[in-house]
């Protein structure tokens, strides 16, 4: 973003040009703290997709390299280009800009949105090959199903990305679960 799109950037072909962003940029350059390189990076491109900036220029990966002060990776493997990887980056941005879902909430409790992989989802019928939806979720105990899913998103989370755990806001209650998580494994 500090190439393509800041107002000193060596790549701002489009002359784009917002105090606001350039401030974030530069803040995310600087911070020793991910969340808030994160943060601020996210909010930058939500300001830009507002503004409706059409023109965000995708170069040849040789070319660009030599200017790239930051990096996004999208995963540990090689690619044949930089139009997937772009493509990644303009969709997780996209589902940021209201209506895009259909429903609000939606984005906001994706897997991540708060550091915490999300709970199994399960679909009818209630019992597929002998695989069975968990009882709790047929109950109709609105309580206890909320319990469940977060039990489950804590336990994906620390089997699967235990790295996430130490960004995430643990309540007393998230506490206690990953202590029981814990303790099983």
């Amino acid at each position: 973003m500090n190439v393509i799109v800041h107002s000193d950037g060596a790549f701002n072909v489009g002359n784009y040009s917002n105090a606001k962003v350039d401030a974030m940029i530069d803040l995310s350059l600087v911070s020793m703290d991910p969340v808030v390189r994160l943060e601020n990076l996210q909010e930058a491109m939500r300001i830009i997709i507002e503004e409706e900036v059409t023109g965000v220029p995708l170069f040849e990966y040789e070319t660009l390299y030599s200017f790239v002060d930051d990096e996004i990776s999208i995963g540990d493997y090689i690619l044949t280009g930089g139009e997937l990887p772009a493509m990644v980056i303009i969709d997780a941005a996209v589902r940021l800009i209201p209506g895009v879902l259909g429903d609000e909430d939606s984005a906001r409790h994706d897997s991540f949105a708060d550091f915490i992989l999300d709970y199994p989802q399960y679909t009818r019928p209630p019992d597929y090959k002998g695989m069975n939806v968990p009882e709790v979720l047929l109950s109709g105990n609105h309580e206890e199903i909320r319990k469940w899913r977060r039990m489950q998103a804590i336990k994906n989370t620390y089997y699967k990305r235990p790295d996430l755990l130490e960004k995430m806001k643990l309540t007393d209650e998230d506490k206690k679960i990953l202590n029981e998580v814990k303790k099983k494994a």
